[in-house]
């Protein structure tokens, strides 16, 4: 499929939009074929952003004095 753009200059759009959904195709079945993985990996990173998060949180929260504890 070809389209002319306000340069009268032709270019075709269907190629990529091919090409990018069989790449999609691609990485959907790796994905599937590794679901169990990806599960455990976000998982693992969710735990580690909790982590981070609840020690960053002790380290300037607590240690702040009481009115200045919830201003922003």
């Amino acid at each position: 499929m070809t389209e002319v753009n306000r340069d009268e200059k032709m270019f075709t759009t269907q190629p990529d939009f091919d090409r990018n959904l069989e790449r999609l195709d691609e990485d959907l079945k790796i994905m599937d074929r590794h679901a169990a993985e990806l599960a455990e990996a976000e998982t693992g990173i969710r735990e580690s952003m909790r982590k981070w998060d609840r020690e960053y949180k002790d380290e300037r929260l607590h240690s702040v004095p009481r009115p200045r504890k919830h201003m922003r």
